[in-house]
């Protein structure tokens, strides 16, 4: 997996990555070597391999095409995969033999097959929508995979330890906002494990872990999917507590309180919440509204604190992620949207809005050639009135002062009061979920 060395999640990244983990146990009578970058491990380029796979992120683009590059000076033969490659193709093509674009698993058996035919395609595709080769080679299957048969996963591979595991229950999302790729890559329709299968999974983890469902309180119509695996998940023998990132709406809808109920008691603790803006003219603009969980004719401040405070009153601690810079935003919206995070007791997470390739933002704005340069940039996203040097100030003051030592504290004091009225908490349970508030905390600050 490349990483850069100055990526912020090198060498301190907490959950255990499953991409490769997944193709290794796709097709397990081949023999494997990890090498995660993220451990701080180097590549030895020297290395007697048939066929080298990289998976790449966005912050590690340019040096998984290096890596790819030394490889293939060699002779040595290139499969780039990935949310990045998935989102830039053809540019990945030009430093390897074969790209993978989208999900994975069922397309690795029929690529490493090929290799050893000669007869590799250039595309292999599991995406919802044709794939435009361009010219070029490509196979693509005819509908997404379906999640029934998800290979076991080698999870001894990973020579780090990390402190989450990672799993997931389904795929696809129908919000799709327009900043984000998930949609593009998984679907609008949303695809599931059998329950059972992601239990069994669970129970032979040791200690925490990540559930990385684009909304672990699921949408209207996957609310009794989850009901019925958190009930399972519960009876497990040893429950252990669990993180994941969810929308605010179940908090209003009734049958989405249960799931939220029901999430608890199998042992969430923490969710990582997108609402994005406070400004409803954003909401609507980015596709991001309907994740709040408001009626047109409601008070949109109002039911969006009366849903934080539902989940919060569960026991769950949330951190509020918000995507600052659209055009109905300006300065003071980043100074606004702290002063709602601190009211609300909520950590914030703010970045400046960022097109991403492979989303309805990058294409809308690279169409209109509105793109800016990300290299002088904070954000490729232009802004009229909001200066580079404006958003730089406003994130450090917004990362000084939301997570000072006096605001860690006045949000691990709100939390230790829920905890305590829990009837459900033991008094480890209470310790234990306090420390963990607090550690959060610290951890978002860097």
């Amino acid at each position: 997996m490349a990483a850069g060395s100055n990526d912020s999640l090198n060498m301190k990244n907490p959950f255990k990555p499953l991409s490769l983990l997944l193709l290794a146990g796709a097709a397990p009578n081949h023999d494997y070597e990890l090498i995660d970058m993220l451990d701080g491990r180097t590549v030895d380029f020297e290395s007697d391999v048939d066929l080298v796979g990289i998976s790449v992120r966005r912050s590690a683009e340019k040096v998984a095409f290096k890596m790819a590059d030394q490889f293939q000076k060699r002779g040595v033969k290139v499969v780039m995969g990935g949310p990045q490659v998935s989102a830039n193709p053809f540019e990945a093509l030009s430093h390897a033999d074969a790209i993978v674009v989208g999900e994975g698993e069922e397309l690795w058996v029929r690529l490493l097959d090929d290799f050893q035919k000669g007869e590799a395609k250039e595309f292999y595709v599991s995406a919802p929508k044709k794939f435009e080769s361009n010219g070029h080679t490509v196979f693509q299957l005819k509908n997404l995979p379906s999640l029934k048969n998800i290979p076991k996963l080698n999870r001894k591979l990973f020579r780090k330890r990390y402190n989450f595991e990672l799993i997931f229950a389904s795929r696809g999302c129908a919000i799709n906002c327009d900043f984000c790729s998930v949609t593009r890559l998984f679907g609008s329709k949303y695809r599931f494990r059998p329950a059972d299968d992601v239990v069994a999974e669970i129970a032979a983890f040791k200690g925490y872990y990540y559930l990385i469902d684009d909304t672990v309180f699921g949408r209207v119509n996957t609310y009794d999917y989850y009901i019925e695996l958190y009930e399972k998940i519960a009876k497990l023998k040893k429950v252990n507590y669990w993180t994941g990132q969810a929308n605010l709406d179940a908090a209003s809808n009734e049958k989405g309180r249960e799931v939220i109920k029901k999430a608890v008691k199998s042992g969430l603790i923490y969710t990582a919440i997108g609402m994005e803006s406070i400004n409803k003219k954003v909401l609507q603009k980015s596709g991001s509204y309907s994740k709040m969980g408001v009626s047109k004719s409601a008070d949109m401040l109002a039911k969006m604190k009366e849903n934080i405070r539902f989940i919060q009153q569960q026991g769950v601690l949330i951190s509020a992620w918000f995507a600052i810079g659209y055009e109905d935003d300006d300065l003071e919206t980043y100074y606004e949207t702290l002063k709602f995070c601190t009211e609300m007791n909520v950590l914030p997470v703010f970045t400046p809005v960022h097109a991403m390739q492979g989303t309805d933002l990058y294409d809308r704005l690279k169409a209109a050639k509105k793109l800016q340069d990300n290299a002088v940039n904070v954000t490729n996203v232009p802004h009229a009135s909001i200066k580079n040097q404006e958003v730089i100030t406003a994130l450090e003051f917004v990362i000084k002062k939301g997570f000072s030592l006096p605001a860690t504290l006045k949000r691990t004091y709100y939390y230790f009061k829920i905890f305590v009225k829990q009837k459900d908490n033991s008094v480890n349970d209470v310790i234990h979920k306090t420390i963990f508030t607090f550690i959060t905390q610290k951890t978002k600050r860097q």
